[in-house]
């Protein structure tokens, strides 16, 4: 369904992460390896590993292992190595800079001040020497700390080429915390991100699934909902998010 919507918009690539872990291993991969060859003539489909068991449990790295020798990039989620995220960032950006991958890492994803992953992010990128190889997915809770602390992000992120995907319906119904931060909605911050001259692009996620269960892959949906939600009015700006940005992350 979702992938059928992207055709009718005209979508020439997408990244798509598959579960590859202990529970499903690699049943999800197969299925949609037999998606993409059946679609291969009309939409370019890269695929990337989901580390929903984290990394650094045996059972969970040697399925991370495996998934990494089968997909295009490579995908983390260092939430679920907590505690320990930088050494499933250390892990994550080393296979891919051994396997010649970009990586895609789902990170402030609870929109709190009290995260603070896309740093932790852009300092791992740079001291793996892996610039403009890595993009963020999500950084919810950038937009939850103060401006100075934003625009030093912001800078480090420029100095990494360290890319963006905003995926505005997956976290929209962010729960409501009695924790204190700047007033601001539970979008990424595209409308800072872009003229700090951060290469952004729009994502969906959560396609009819048990949290999404009415998302339907309409990208229009969710740029219609950042640009609405972060007053973000750029036009030509808004074309390159829609376009040659979401093809430069995948690394085409």
């Amino acid at each position: 369904m979702g992938l059928e919507r992207m055709l009718e918009q005209g979508v020439q690539a997408v990244g798509t992460f598959i579960d590859v872990d202990e529970v499903i291993e690699d049943k999800a991969i197969r299925a949609a390896d037999k998606l993409r060859d059946r679609y291969k003539s009309e939409i370019l489909i890269k695929f990337i590993n989901q580390s929903h068991k984290g990394v650094l449990d045996p059972k969970a790295r040697k399925w991370f292992d495996l998934g990494a020798e089968f997909v295009d990039i490579i995908g983390g989620l260092p939430e679920k190595d907590k505690g320990r995220e930088d050494e499933h960032l250390d892990i994550l950006l080393s296979t891919a800079k051994r396997m010649k991958k970009m990586a895609h890492v789902h990170i402030d994803q609870y929109n709190s001040p009290q995260q603070k992953g896309t740093e932790l992010l852009v300092r791992k990128v740079l001291e793996h020497d892996m610039k403009g190889m890595v993009a963020a997915i999500h950084s919810l809770s950038l937009a939850a700390h103060p401006k100075e602390y934003r625009q030093k992000v912001y800078s480090l992120m420029r100095e990494a080429d360290l890319m963006m995907v905003a995926c505005p319906i997956a976290w929209i119904d962010s729960s409501r915390s009695e924790v204190l931060s700047p007033i601001h909605s539970s979008l990424t911050p595209v409308d800072e991100l872009a003229p700090a001259g951060i290469t952004v692009a729009i994502g969906t996620d959560n396609i009819v699934d048990i949290y999404k269960p009415f998302a339907n892959g309409d990208l229009w949906e969710d740029l219609h909902l950042m640009l609405e939600g972060c007053r973000y009015y750029e036009i030509d700006s808004l074309v390159e998010i829609a376009t040659k940005n979401g093809l430069k992350v995948l690394g085409i």
